[in-house]
C-alpha cells in the first residue's frame, strides 16, 4: 500500500521556468565535448569528478563550488574538473538521508542547484541517476551521469544509459564483480527498443559509457584490477578513490589517487585505460556525527576537506 503525496512537475514547464542561460548552454556544450574527448582518448587531460558525497545544503554546496572553481582555473591545462552535485542518494537499507531530490520542491530544487553551480561558478556538474524517470528533468544541464553500485545490474538503468546524450559512468556493483559492470557497459553502448516513462522508445547506444571502479569486497584500484578490466575489452575507466576502495576512510583518498596515477605512469595500457578519478570532497573533513554537523561537512560518507583536496588536485596536475 502507498499513498500519493504529490504529482511531479511537468518537465516542459519546469525547464521553461528554470531554463539554462545562453552562458550555461555554451559552457555545457564545451564541457561535454571536453569530457567526450578525454573518454575517447583524444585528449590527454585527466577527468576529475570532485565534490560532496551528497549535495545536501545548497548554501554550502555553492560556497564549495566557488572555491573549487578557483582551483579548476589553475589546473585547466592538465585537468577537467566536473563537480559532484549528487542529489539522490541510494542507501543499502533504504534508510538515512536520501538526498535533496526527496525534500519539498525536490526536483525543482535540484534543477536550480545545478544551474546555480554552473552560472555562479562556471563548473560542469555530475549527478547520480537513481530514478530513471527523472532523466528528462536534468538531461539538458548535467554533463556527467553515474549509475550507482546498487543500480548497475538493473535492466532499466542499463537501457536508459544507452539513450543518454552525455557521458555515463557505470559503477561496479557492491559485490565488486567487474564482469557485471562490463556487461552493463556493453548494454549501455548498444542500441535498444524499450519502454520509458509511458512511451516506446529507441536508443542509439551511448559510446561514452564507461566503468567506475569503487571497490567491493576488496579494493579494486590496483594495477592487476585495471589489467583485468583491460582484458575484458574495456577502453575507459574512472577510479573512485573513496567508498570500498578507501573503506570510507576519507583520509586515504589522496594515497589511493596517487597510487592509481603511479600505475598509469608505469604502464602505458593502464595510462590509456584510466581516464580520471572520482573524489568525495566537501568544505570540512570527515562526516557529521549525531547532532554535530559543521557547515560544509558531509551528512553521509566522510569527505576529504577542501584544503586537503586543493593540495591533492595540484599534486595530480603536477603544479
Amino acid at each position: 500500500m502507498m499513498e500519493i503525496l504529490a504529482k511531479l512537475p511537468c518537465v516542459d514547464e519546469l525547464k521553461k521556468e528554470a531554463g539554462p542561460s545562453e552562458k550555461i548552454k555554451g559552457q555545457k556544450g564545451a564541457a561535454d565535448r571536453e569530457i567526450a574527448d578525454i573518454i575517447n582518448g583524444e585528449s590527454d587531460k585527466l577527468l576529475l569528478i570532485v565534490g560532496p558525497c551528497s549535495a545536501d545544503d545548497p548554501v554550502a554546496v555553492l560556497e564549495y563550488a566557488h572555491r573549487l572553481a578557483q582551483i579548476a582555473k589553475e589546473v585547466r591545462e592538465h585537468l577537467c574538473i566536473v563537480m559532484r552535485v549528487f542529489t539522490a542518494k541510494p542507501r543499502t537499507a533504504s534508510m538515512g538521508y536520501m538526498g535533496l531530490i526527496h525534500e519539498s520542491d525536490g526536483i525543482a530544487a535540484v534543477r536550480r542547484l545545478h544551474l546555480a553551480v554552473q552560472e555562479q561558478a562556471g563548473l560542469p556538474t555530475a549527478d547520480e541517476l537513481l530514478y530513471p524517470a527523472t532523466l528528462p528533468y536534468f538531461d539538458d544541464i548535467v554533463s556527467y551521469f553515474t549509475i550507482g553500485a546498487r543500480s548497475v545490474e538493473n535492466q532499466e538503468h542499463r537501457l536508459l544509459a544507452s539513450g543518454i546524450a552525455a557521458a555515463v559512468g557505470m559503477k561496479n556493483p557492491i559485490s565488486g564483480n567487474l564482469h557485471s559492470m562490463a556487461n552493463a557497459i556493453a548494454a549501455a553502448k548498444a542500441p535498444h527498443d524499450f519502454i520509458f516513462n509511458g512511451h516506446y522508445v529507441q536508443s542509439r547506444g551511448n559510446p561514452l559509457a564507461h566503468g567506475i571502479l569503487r571497490g567491493g569486497a576488496a579494493s579494486n584500484f590496483h594495477a592487476e584490477n585495471l589489467m583485468a578490466l583491460y582484458e575484458m575489452g574495456q577502453t575507459a575507466a574512472i577510479i573512485d578513490v573513496n567508498h570500498a576502495n578507501s573503506g570510507k576512510n576519507h583520509a586515504k583518498q589522496p594515497d589511493i589517487a596517487l597510487a592509481a596515477l603511479e600505475s598509469r605512469r608505469k604502464n602505458p595500457i593502464i595510462k590509456a585505460l584510466v581516464k580520471g578519478l572520482m573524489i568525495e570532497s566537501y568544505i570540512e573533513d570527515g562526516a557529521a556525527g549525531q547532532g554535530t554537523q559543521a557547515f560544509g561537512q558531509s551528512i553521509t560518507d566522510p569527505c576529504l576537506g577542501l584544503a586537503a583536496t586543493e593540495k591533492l588536485i595540484y599534486k595530480i596536475a603536477g603544479i
